[in-house]
């Protein structure tokens, strides 16, 4: 399991690897200042009843399988790491722990944005190292159409999230994980940016290390994973890459 369901955050299939996240709902950061503890608790319980509303039309619509698709990537690349859906930490001791998922995050105007990702675990207790690595495929849906997904639809997604996850795959194959977060070479240009990928509705000015671009994609770390994020998501703040 990725993680547990909060106000924002719903799991959509029995295997809990497709998780839907939205914060629409509440009245805003302006409600809590007004009416303080009552404006926060309020804007949590509308933010919930708006992401289970969601999860109720979308939960079991969606047919891939993120864990076979990733763990598929991985054996091509020679990659050794172990699904934490069938390993008990005695299976996973020494080796890397891997948590495949498919990402929905809801924008403005029930758009809503996928990525394929995978946090990945290895070590324990103080040598413990983890991180989320998150690649944004390139189609975006309305909530209605993936409400009532077309065998087309599923297709093109199903696709899209296992090039998705080839691409993740390829690239922690180039870099092991580092407990520091540092890449293995060269030197990456810090920047700021904000997106609405990772922060939808609130746009948040954030700090990142320029990796690569490729295609319509840019590549960064920030804040304990690294990114792979549609230029049309992304707006560059700072530092030029």
């Amino acid at each position: 399991m990725v993680e547990d369901e909060r106000h924002g955050t719903r799991h959509l299939d029995a295997a809990k690897s497709i998780v839907y996240s939205q914060n629409f709902g509440g009245g805003g950061a302006a409600l809590g200042l007004l009416l303080g503890p009552l404006g926060v608790a309020a804007n949590i319980s509308m933010i919930d009843s708006n992401t289970e509303a969601d999860a109720v039309r979308l939960r079991g619509k969606l047919t891939l399988a993120p864990r076979e698709l990733f763990l598929a990537a991985a054996t091509q690349q020679g990659l050794e790491v172990v699904d934490d859906a069938a390993a008990g930490a005695a299976g996973a001791a020494g080796r890397t722990l891997a948590t495949p998922y498919l990402f929905v995050s809801k924008t403005d105007n029930d758009r809503l944005l996928t990525a394929a990702a995978v946090r990945l675990e290895y070590g324990q207790g103080a040598d413990q190292w983890s991180g989320v690595y998150m690649y944004q495929l390139p189609s975006s849906y309305q909530l209605d159409d993936l409400a009532r997904l077309t065998p087309e639809m599923q297709a093109r997604l199903g696709t899209e999230a296992a090039q998705g996850f080839s691409a993740l795959a390829a690239f922690i194959a180039k870099e092991a994980p580092q407990q520091d977060g540092q890449a293995k070479g060269g030197t990456e240009k810090d920047f700021s940016y904000k997106s609405d990928l990772l922060t939808p509705r609130i746009e948040i000015e954030m700090n990142g290390r320029f990796i690569a671009r490729s295609g319509d994609l840019i590549w960064f770390r920030s804040f304990g994973g690294v990114y792979a994020v549609r230029t049309s998501n992304i707006k560059v703040m700072s530092g030029g890459v």
